[in-house]
């Protein structure tokens, strides 16, 4: 499956749109770790990921706020140091989990007890 392929089927066509023509504040595509972030998130909260994508203007702020996420999951998953933690074993969420990275969806979107 495609990143971001299940928040697509979760999220329907206007979400599916907009992926296709995301650009950040500096003008870079939906980055596939990002997408990765939104399939976690529509995983955990498919209801929440439904209501935020019947709207082009919520769809954007999921979007930019999986492409933080996705961008400081990125920094940290692809320095040396975890590289080598990854040699010991310990997986990307034990490496994100220790660093104090948030998984879950910002409670600063919209609909945050629609799934709890």
């Amino acid at each position: 499956m495609d990143s971001g392929q299940y928040a697509r089927n979760i999220g329907g066509p206007l979400l599916a749109e907009s992926l296709r023509h995301y650009r950040d504040p500096d003008g870079d595509r939906c980055h596939p770790v990002a997408k990765r972030v939104l399939d976690r998130w529509a995983l955990e909260e498919p209801n929440r990921v439904r209501l935020l994508c019947a709207d082009p203007v919520r769809i954007e702020w999921l979007l930019d706020a999986a492409q933080d996420q996705g961008g400081v999951e990125l920094e940290l998953l692809t320095s040396v140091a975890a590289q080598r933690r990854r040699e010991c074993g310990e997986t990307d969420t034990d490496l994100l989990l220790e660093a104090g990275v948030a998984l879950q969806m910002p409670d600063s979107l919209p609909f945050r007890h629609c799934d709890r």
